[in-house]
């Protein structure tokens, strides 16, 4: 019996270091979660008077943009941080950005990365030869 009440206030302090480090990771966790949820929704559609007296609803196309952080992968500024930039475009999108000398084609994308932006894909380079 000695050998539980010796051995009792180290298995109690791993035991409360456990469940410290699991609330921890609990929160960082929910903090992730959070962030890198979708974009909220657009905002309200815009109504004219007229719609709104006569009851009809706005045209679904009637919506303010949403900015996306879009990622560019395979890229690096000269301090190597990759390169982000900002954008309303839809996914499926291609855009032209300047890479040196010449110019590179990238494709705005639905995937999620771990910092919270979106990947923009170099189209160019992984294009099958033909």
């Amino acid at each position: 019996m000695d050998i539980f009440t010796d051995a009792l206030p180290e298995f109690l302090g791993a035991l409360g270091s456990a469940a410290a480090v699991g609330t921890v990771m609990w929160c960082v966790r929910g903090w992730h979660r959070r962030r890198a949820r979708d974009c909220p929704a657009p905002g309200p559609t815009p109504v004219s008077h007229a719609e709104f007296v006569s009851g009809q609803a706005a045209p679904a196309t009637r919506r303010y943009a949403t900015v996306r952080r879009y990622t560019l992968l395979g890229t690096s500024a000269e301090d190597g941080s990759p390169i982000q930039l900002a954008s309303t475009r839809s996914a499926g999108t291609v855009i032209v950005w300047p890479a040196g000398a010449r110019q590179e084609r990238f494709e705005l994308t639905d995937v999620r990365l771990y910092d919270g932006t979106f990947a923009a894909e170099p189209v160019d380079r992984y294009e099958t030869a033909r």
